[in-house]
């Protein structure tokens, strides 16, 4: 049986994915190393449709996120959400999207950078062009927004999606977009370098698999540290003995090979007297 929260749905011919899934997160700048960051993201997509001709007029998107630490782990779990909205408007040609719901960051800080908010806006992006001959509103930047050091990142990170900024300051730290419509919008897909989207079955599925050959493997270590333990013991209590079987351990292959040796030279000087 499908479970709704891990499953794709459908809308028409278009596909819809999960509310439920697992972001894997590596440095970008090791894609190949080891993950640094795992969340799960949570998608609401809600629409609403007139009763009087079927017309959806309104819609939203939210998603949230919530980083997964350990157990028992110093640092706890911190939470955010990207969200934007559609309106079909009151008039023919007033239909528009709101790509950002206030001030956009994206905690916590030691993972900016790593492509998670390109890949959250990006999947804004996506939904929004459900509606490309839609406006997009005007996305606002101020100087409060970011510091002089990731003011370039943050417009950029904008810019990358097809955002054209008319800057009020020489250092624009502060900005508005120009209009335009959502089919002008680009898809970002950087993220795919280093963050990888999870089936929660598919990656506790890994976690118990994992678990399992880490029991087994200690299990056998253990086997093993009582096979060295009962051998020290018996040093221990019989140390002339022990020392006897170790020294018997080591000449026995030599021993051995001298035998056979001693042997072949029998069978040779034997076959020598009976000529």
């Amino acid at each position: 049986m499908a479970l709704p929260a891990f499953d794709d749905a459908w809308r028409g011919k278009q596909r819809i994915k999960p509310p439920v899934c697992v972001l894997e997160v590596r440095d970008r700048d090791r894609p190949d190393g080891e993950p640094i960051a795992r969340l799960f993201v949570h998608r609401e997509e809600s629409y609403r449709r007139d009763d009087r001709d079927g017309q959806m007029y309104e819609a939203s998107i939210r998603l949230s996120y919530q980083t997964i630490e350990r157990k028992h782990s110093f640092r706890s779990p911190v939470s955010g959400s990207f969200a934007a909205s559609y309106s079909r408007g009151f008039r023919e040609c007033e239909a528009s999207v709101s790509l950002v719901d206030g001030a956009l960051f994206f905690d916590p800080a030691e993972l900016r950078g790593q492509r998670i908010g390109t890949y959250l806006m990006n999947e804004i992006v996506t939904w929004a062009q459900q509606w490309p001959e839609a406006t997009v509103r005007p996305v606002k930047l101020l100087s409060g927004q970011a510091e002089d050091e990731n003011r370039e990142r943050r417009n950029r990170f904008y810019e990358r999606f097809g955002l054209v900024f008319v800057y009020s300051d020489p250092e624009h730290r502060e900005g508005v977009s120009k209009p335009m419509p959502v089919k002008a919008l680009t898809p970002v897909t950087s993220w795919e370098a280093n963050v990888r989207e999870r089936d929660p079955r598919e990656y506790l599925a890994e976690l118990l698999h994992e678990r399992e050959h880490m029991v087994m493997e200690a299990s056998r270590r253990d086997t093993v540290i009582k096979s060295l333990s009962a051998t020290l013991d018996n040093a221990r209590d019989r140390p002339v003995r022990w020392a006897a079987r170790r020294l018997w351990w080591r000449l026995q292959p030599i021993l051995v090979q001298g035998a056979l040796l001693l042997a072949f030279g029998g069978l040779i000087w034997v076959g020598f007297r009976s000529k």
